[in-house]
């Protein structure tokens, strides 16, 4: 009965309020009793009996300013040790006030100084041990768990390791056992928390501890372990087939406590091989407070945590634009709940519509202009070249030419690593994105900083390869990889969109800031690590190789050997200087590129991506001058129309 009291049910707050008052009741008559030598008398009990009921009284007041009744006894904390503490002392000045305005025998024949201080100490031990009493019995009845127990070990033997532990233990619909901690500090190895010994993290015969102790689940209670030792702890675990979850950071938690739901299991992105870049982000304030700022592209991965990253400061306005209305719905759902309601602007729109931006532009006047707005999907766009042609060159152009038109500030376009030496039309048409762009920054009636940003694969975006092995690994597999010695750069989104930021704050026009990405990742390994972090064995779900995609490379690069570097303030951020080279023809072919994108002739567009970048490389696309000589005839043709 007990037991299944402790577990379902809180303690009503009137029957903590009368345990209190039986407590203070009591530590008033200790008091009393110790205070005259335990040699006490009915007489003198008798007239002892109105102080007791002031003593009531003065707590009742005492509980209005702190009312120790409220919380929840089984998740008592020092802040409830602190304010038992002040009711007590406040309890003290009141009997000391009342003490010194009356004379009478009540108070100065029962009420001697000595035995209120008496009282002060009592009333703190009695209320302390009462809810940590209470705490232990329901802690025991919580580990009298039936079924399968999980033994668990926590990462991290700190404040937050310590919230782990109790949390655990107090969820009843889990039969978890806590076994210890694992540390990396050495002061705290061979200590004991909270009852429970601290292990080395370091140890290599920590997979025989494991072993030992049967244990099937480790937390994570650390806010910042380096990306080295996450992926050592992930190694060992998947080894041994134990789960991995990660506790959220202390500032997400809520009255001391995080949330069972805030618990997520450790990703690819936690397993990201370099540490992220770190930047001041709160400089960034100063440059967007007041400013009105457009992201286009604002629905998808990139864009959306642009938004997110900028409510958080002040600005005069945002404006999300994006032709995907869901999207932008559920983005705008999300941003109004951080109290920017007046501060946002929807625009459902193409950035190919030139009427509808001239007018979006017109209207908002924007200070910031971050276009992320593109087509990144590499096979898609080798088949359908004039709609990677229109969106991405095209309808950079138009966000472009509008930016200088009504004076922005500053405009910022999100590149890719595929624009360098690209093999494929999505790359290239990112790649004359580029150049368009460097080469406004030399037009006398800009007053408009045009920057470049260029980094990438990102984790967890629309379309990336982490979703799609994550899709396979649901289904039972088989995952499909390219080729096996196939390599790429990442990057998470937050620190993408944060990159993209500090760009509108150091870049210069003309520049093309360019981030450390750190060693490429070969998608293998990353595959064989998605698949152990589900859980499962390599042996579990096959691995297939398909042969590389049209335009697909064996590896990215970042930046061109004839492009020239500058650093900046920070040592994993580099400038790419503007390049001289650009082709003589590059006005007209950009006219004819517009033809054929508009007439959808994706037979010759490749060949004219290829006069605009002549680094571009695609075999696949080559054709046969006389081929190229009537598939541009029938251009002319159509010009002519």
């Amino acid at each position: 009965m007990l037991e299944r009291f402790f577990k379902n049910k809180y303690a009503p707050r009137w029957i903590i309020f009368c345990c209190d008052l039986i407590l203070i009741t009591i530590s008033f008559l200790f008091s009393f009793f110790l205070i005259r030598h335990l040699l006490v008398d009915l007489p003198s009990v008798i007239k002892f009996i109105p102080a007791i009921v002031i003593n009531l009284l003065v707590f009742g007041v005492c509980v209005f300013f702190f009312p120790i009744y409220r919380g929840i006894i089984r998740y008592s904390e020092i802040n409830d040790i602190l304010r038992i503490i002040k009711l007590a002392s406040l309890q003290f000045l009141i009997w000391v006030t009342i003490y010194a305005l009356d004379s009478n025998t009540i108070i100065t024949g029962f009420l001697p100084v000595p035995l209120l201080i008496i009282n002060l100490f009592s009333v703190i031990f009695l209320l302390v041990m009462f809810r940590l009493l209470v705490k232990e019995i329901y802690s025991k009845a919580s580990q009298s768990k039936t079924g399968n127990i999980t033994k668990t070990i926590i990462y991290g033997a700190g404040e937050m390791g310590q919230v782990t532990k109790q949390v655990l233990e107090q969820d009843m619909k889990k039969n978890v056992e806590v076994v210890g901690f694992i540390e990396d500090s050495i002061s705290k190895i061979g200590k004991n928390l909270a009852g429970l010994p601290i292990y080395n993290a370091s140890n290599p015969q920590l997979a025989k501890l494991f072993k030992q102790k049967q244990i099937s689940h480790l937390y994570i209670a650390i806010d910042k372990l380096s990306v080295d030792k996450k992926i050592a702890i992930s190694d060992l675990c998947a080894s041994l087939n134990v789960k991995i979850s990660v506790i959220p950071h202390a500032k997400d938690w809520r009255g001391g406590f995080f949330e069972k739901k805030q618990v997520k299991e450790l990703n690819i992105e936690d397993l990201l091989e370099r540490d992220e870049i770190s930047l001041p982000f709160d400089m960034i304030q100063n440059i967007y407070q007041d400013a009105t700022i457009m992201v286009t592209g604002a629905a998808g991965s990139i864009g959306s945590e642009i938004c997110r990253q900028l409510s958080k400061y002040k600005f005069k306005k945002l404006i999300l634009l994006d032709q995907s209305e869901s999207g932008l719905f559920d983005l705008e759902f999300e941003l109004r709940r951080n109290d920017q309601k007046h501060l946002l602007k929807v625009e459902i729109a193409s950035i190919r519509d030139k009427v509808k931006l001239k007018k979006i532009y017109s209207f908002h006047r924007p200070d910031f202009v971050f276009h992320a707005a593109a087509y990144k999907h590499v096979p898609l766009m080798e088949t359908f070249t004039s709609e990677a042609v229109l969106t991405n060159v095209l309808g950079t152009k138009v966000i472009a030419d509008f930016a200088i038109e009504y004076k922005v500030k500053k405009f910022v376009m999100v590149s890719t690593d595929k624009a360098v030496n690209p093999t494929n039309v999505m790359g290239t048409t990112k790649r004359v994105s580029e150049i368009y762009i460097q080469s406004l920054s030399d037009r006398k009636d800009s007053e408009t900083e045009f920057i470049t940003t260029r980094f990438g694969n990102v984790l967890g975006s629309a379309g990336s390869v982490v979703a799609t092995f994550k899709k396979q690994i649901a289904s039972g597999g088989p995952i499909t990889v390219t080729h096996p010695g196939i390599t790429r750069y990442f990057m998470t989104i937050p620190e993408a969109s944060k990159l993209v930021l500090e760009a509108g704050k150091i870049g210069e026009s003309g520049d093309i800031l360019l981030f450390d990405m750190g060693n490429p990742v070969k998608i293998m390994d990353l595959a064989k690590r998605m698949i152990q972090l589900a859980g499962l064995k390599p042996s579990d779900i096959s691995i297939v190789h398909t042969g590389l995609r049209p335009g697909e490379k064996m590896y990215e690069e970042l930046f061109k050997d004839s492009e020239e570097f500058a650093e900046t303030y920070h040592p994993r951020i580099l400038r790419a200087k503007k390049s001289p080279l650009m082709v003589s023809e590059f006005n007209s072919l950009m006219i004819e590129l517009e033809q054929a994108a508009r007439s959808h002739s994706n037979e010759i567009i490749p060949f004219i991506l290829r006069k605009l970048v002549p680094e571009f490389n695609a075999s696949e696309t080559e054709k046969k001058p006389k081929q190229i000589s009537d598939e541009l005839t029938v251009l002319e043709e159509i010009k002519a129309i």
